[in-house]
């Protein structure tokens, strides 16, 4: 029995890191609201570069190994050398690896990741590859207290079945930060999931792509930019918890009764990959640990602030011991 299932994405990330670029602000789109731009045609020089590794599942595995849970990660992969070094990676961290799917055609999942020196924002180019070919079976999913859930492609709707079944015939508990491809259905496609799970995670930008595809609802432009309404909104589709970040600016949780807020951490952001990740995962673990929704946001700030300050997903990742000793940093406030 594990005590957590990451379910997802693996992916093998190159950082090229450049201050070429130029950010145009689009303030006026609401899920478009700044651009990384080069100039066409030109060639961006590189002083340093950084391998590292990525994908949802693999992300927040490292996060919950990281806190010493019992946890497995449930990817795909392909039959090649970045395959073999992800799986290498997650086992060296502690992770079970006996859910990855070897892909015999496909292969692994890699990303460009350009990091923009001034400020950390970054681009993702990325070929997901075998990931997106990944099989999910009830039965291979079943015992486990809880499964996290990241973004998937392919045959996706039949995954989302297997992981209902599983949550609903084994009382698991269901965490959940859906990808683009399904905030971007009709929400009638996911109301069961929505249903079962414990906790939503998902940021702004997806939010109101979110709520968009509801058709009664009737928002304005300003309740539409406003985090509490689209959390507010959000937690009536089923969802236990609505957790929505919001980048630099913080996070908000929400569970019905109270909205908690608390803005990101003063270190310096170097390169924003995994931000997301890492904030989500810590959360659900603090979560798991302490049942306290507001110590639980402020694991999650503070782990998602120290990956931002090194460059690479999974670095910079904390234990349990070292959040707990910086509570004090970070202060939540009730909206």
């Amino acid at each position: 029995m594990y005590d957590i299932i990451t379910i997802g994405g693996a992916i093998r990330d190159i950082t090229f890191l450049t201050d070429n670029g130029k950010i145009i602000e689009t303030s006026e789109n609401l899920t478009k609201q700044a651009l990384l731009c080069f100039e066409y045609g030109s060639k961006i020089r590189s002083e340093e570069v950084f391998f590292n590794f990525g994908g949802g599942a693999c992300n927040t595995a490292a996060t919950f190994a990281k806190f010493s849970f019992k946890v497995a990660v449930h990817c795909r992969v392909g039959k090649n050398e970045n395959g073999a070094l992800i799986t290498r990676n997650l086992k060296e961290r502690g992770i079970n690896t006996d859910l990855i799917q070897i892909d015999e055609k496909i292969k692994t999942g890699f990303s460009l990741v350009v990091v923009n020196k001034k400020g950390g924002d970054r681009v993702i180019f990325v070929y997901k590859g075998a990931s997106d070919f990944l099989e999910i079976q009830e039965k291979e999913i079943s015992k486990t207290k809880w499964i996290y859930l990241t973004s998937m492609a392919g045959n996706w709707q039949e995954n989302l079945t297997a992981v209902n079944k599983a949550v609903e015939r084994n009382n698991i508990k269901l965490a959940w930060n859906p990808g683009l491809t399904q905030i971007c259905v009709a929400k009638t496609k996911l109301e069961k999931t929505l249903k079962n799970t414990e906790i939503l995670i998902i940021n702004k930008d997806e939010a109101i792509k979110f709520i968009g595809n509801d058709k009664n609802l009737k928002l304005d432009f300003n309740e539409i930019n406003d985090v509490k309404v689209l959390a507010k909104n959000i937690k009536n589709w089923g969802p236990q918890i609505v957790v929505i970040t919001d980048g630099p600016e913080g996070a908000y949780v929400y569970d019905g009764e109270n909205v908690l807020y608390s803005t990101s951490t003063s270190e310096k952001r170097i390169d924003s990959t995994g931000a997301g990740d890492s904030f989500g995962s810590a959360l659900v673990g603090g979560y798991i640990l302490t049942e306290d929704l507001e110590k639980s946001l402020k694991y999650g700030i503070i782990n998602s602030g120290s990956v931002v300050s090194e460059f690479g997903a999974q670095n910079g990742i904390l234990s349990k011991d070292e959040i707990e000793k910086r509570l004090d940093e970070v202060k939540v406030s009730y909206l």
